[in-house]
């Protein structure tokens, strides 16, 4: 009988800060390229996690109204 390896995929998200641009895809460069598009894992987290990165970002828009 076959053996198989089964993962499961995690999916969170990170706050990146908020980026003043022209258009969210603008944002998005800028968040890409702002130092803090990577994710962290702790020690005791590291031995059950792997490959721990972003994959896409998700831009919205802030109303200062709010």
């Amino acid at each position: 009988m076959p053996k198989y390896r089964v993962y499961g995929v995690v999916t969170a998200t990170k706050y990146l800060g908020e980026f003043e641009a022209d258009t969210k895809e603008e944002a998005e460069g800028m968040a890409w390229e702002s130092g803090e598009a990577y994710v962290s894992v702790c020690h005791s987290c590291s031995g059950e996690v792997d490959g721990a990165e972003i994959d896409s970002l998700e831009v919205e828009e802030i109303d200062e109204q709010d």
